[in-house]
């Protein structure tokens, strides 16, 4: 015994001496995007950071990592691997892709460089992509996954082979990056392959949602999915491909739809998947017909590898769907020889979520009470015509608690609807006929999850009495509700912050039935709420918490000052306790960044990471801000 504590103390000092003492004991592997295969965004072994640390010592911006080559920085989030071994040594190592396609792996603990690697040409910001035309370049957009076994990284980044820039000869490629060095494994792989009659690079993709990796009986699988640049374009689709790790290569396509939108992104969210490798994905605006439309709807897809030389496969297998964009905006169905989305002559092709913004002049007014005594004022705008009117339900990720069978999926109506995992429906047009009935076939009631309308039936017989603004304002979801099980209640809770809105949470049932807790006093977009239609995209957070110590548990979220969806922002960096309410009943605030004069540029939609007494917030700055505890 004593010899293992001299080898230990030994180990620690030659550690300490590099520079790296705490690289063996304080991080775990953050591998995936929200910190787990289920989207959880909780961290559930950290010895650090607690409710009485933060607010006995307080917590200080250490640093400011730099992200090169894009003013903004990163659109993906900062992936972790502890106690690798580089050629500077052993190192936590956090990679860092940026828009411009140079990928960085870092020190996590000072943000100092251990490797650097440029993998192409980025594509150039412009309205093409982006109406509002944010980003300085389109490179690598979505979070890519480690495998923490062979210690690689699977990072799928947009690249213009010609080096003009042009989105339209850009292309995307799965590179596989060794964490330690930075180096590729393999030559670049070019995201491809057809499914029916649409062909992955017909169009200018979106390829926004997270990566995420599968272990099934031996077989290891990354899986991404997509959405298109044009949604309401002839060929537009949301897509999910799959990416086989021994042979590196791809091996199947999915297209959601067949040219009629569907895109899958939710807001930067990758698919959940479960222990039997089943996925889970929430589609956005398009058609729908309950065989091969899958528009605004909660999927369930299996894969099948190659066997037998029978091609590899990946098949919707479940479904349910709340709605239909044509029953939303009150549309007679479409002909069908006519492709949704393309309703007129006059149809404009946009980007996402570029062009299809509600008029709010001679909007219907309807004034209600909400559940806590509040009226409330609801703004009816004149609903887009054509097939799509921007529902996008799959504007979020959902939250899927596998324990107990259920994900709460939710979008731009900020309604919760808990979905059985085992049976999702398997909706029909006859079911959408009568929205009641579709709607038992849920686990539990839907609820108003980000704010409270009032008396309005989140689940009604008229789907367009949905189509309101509370008091004009929006209240879109684009945050995956963070999970957490509070050990004070014995249930699972989520934490949801929707646009112009509070930071809300909810409990979470063994059969999934949603029971409102509190909301924050804090509001999203707090500079232009109120000045209808308000600011996006709410609020993004992450958890962390030393087991089931309800004392550790701590929630961290950023939001923006103003509407990040049109301009450059400041953002608000919040810490609250998640367990414990203050005493007017709100979600207690621990720790805040506007009481400190602490500023940086909000990045949307992207959350902060908690690993190892760190918070990693991403900014559009063009760097990763590092916060500790003041030592």
């Amino acid at each position: 015994m004593k010899l293992s504590c001299l080898s230990l103390l030994i180990c620690t000092c030659l550690l300490a001496a590099s520079g790296n003492c705490w690289a063996q004991t304080t991080m775990v592997p953050w591998l995936t995007r929200a910190a787990d295969n289920s989207r959880s965004g909780w961290n559930q072994n950290e010895t650090q950071l607690s409710q009485a640390s933060v607010t006995t010592k307080g917590i200080v911006r250490a640093t400011i990592v730099p992200v090169i080559g894009d003013a903004r920085g990163m659109e993906a989030q900062p992936l972790i691997l502890p106690n690798v071994t580089t050629t500077l040594g052993i190192h936590d190592v956090m990679e860092l892709p940026s828009m411009a396609d140079v990928v960085r792996g870092v020190d996590a603990h000072d943000g100092s460089g251990i490797w650097q690697l440029t993998l192409g040409t980025p594509i150039n910001g412009s309205t093409t992509i982006d109406s509002h035309n944010i980003n300085q370049h389109w490179g690598c957009l979505s979070t890519g996954v480690i495998d923490a076994d062979t210690q690689r990284l699977y990072q799928v980044c947009w690249v213009s082979p010609d080096k003009t820039g042009n989105p339209q000869t850009a292309r995307y490629f799965m590179f596989v990056l060794n964490v330690a060095d930075g180096s590729q494994v393999v030559p670049p792989v070019l995201v491809q392959e057809p499914s029916g009659n649409l062909v992955f690079n017909s169009q200018m993709r979106k390829q926004r949602s997270s990566l995420v990796e599968t272990n099934i009986n031996g077989v290891k699988t990354v899986f991404g999915c997509s959405g298109t640049i044009f949604e309401t374009g002839t060929g537009a689709s949301g897509f999910c491909f799959a990416f086989d790790v021994a042979s590196n290569t791809m091996s199947a396509m999915l297209a959601m739809t067949a040219g009629e939108g569907a895109g899958v992104w939710m807001a930067g969210q990758g698919a959940a998947a479960d222990a039997q490798g089943f996925l889970y994905v929430l589609t956005g605006n398009g058609d729908f017909d309950g065989v091969s439309q899958w528009g605004e709807s909660f999927l369930k897809l299996k894969y099948t590898p190659s066997a037998g030389g029978v091609p590899a496969t990946l098949q919707v297998v479940d479904h349910w769907t709340p709605w239909t964009d044509l029953a939303r905006s009150g549309q007679t169905a479409a002909p069908a020889a006519r492709l949704a989305g393309m309703s007129a002559s006059t149809a404009t092709l946009t980007p996402v979520g570029g062009g299809m913004n509600m008029p709010l002049k001679n909007a219907r007014l309807e004034a209600k009470v909400n559940d806590q005594g509040i009226p409330t004022l609801l703004v009816f705008p004149q609903m887009a015509s054509g097939a799509w009117a921007d529902e996008d339900w799959g504007s979020a990720g959902p939250a899927c608690i596998f324990s107990i069978g259920v994900c709460v999926a939710t979008g731009k109506d900020g309604i919760a609807y808990p979905i059985k995992t085992a049976s999702l429906g398997g909706t029909t047009l006859a079911d959408l006929a009568n929205p009641k009935t579709n709607c038992k076939k849920l686990a539990a009631p839907p609820v108003w999850l980000t704010m409270s309308p009032g008396p309005v039936d989140p689940c009604p017989a008229n789907q367009t009495t949905l189509n309101f603004f509370p008091w004009g304002d929006t209240a879109h979801l684009h945050m995956t509700p963070v999970q957490f099980f509070d050990p004070v209640l014995q249930s699972w809770t989520i934490f949801a912050w929707g646009e112009n809105a509070q930071l809300h949470r909810w409990a979470v049932s063994s059969t999934g039935a949603l029971t409102y807790i509190a909301e924050s006093n804090e509001y999203a977009s707090a500079d232009v709420r109120g000045n209808p239609p308000g600011g996006m995209p709410g609020g993004f957070c992450s958890g962390s918490s030393n087991g089931a110590d309800p004392n550790s548990a701590i929630l961290v979220c950023t939001v923006p000052y103003g509407n990040a969806n049109a301009n450059v922002v400041n953002g608000r960096l919040l810490v609250y306790d998640p367990v414990h309410l203050a005493g007017d009943g709100s979600l207690k605030v621990l720790w805040d960044s506007q009481q400190f004069g602490v500023q940086f540029l909000f990045n949307k939609f992207d959350p902060p990471v908690i690993d190892g007494g760190q918070i990693y917030v991403p900014n559009y700055n063009g760097g990763v801000d590092l916060y500790r505890l003041v030592q």
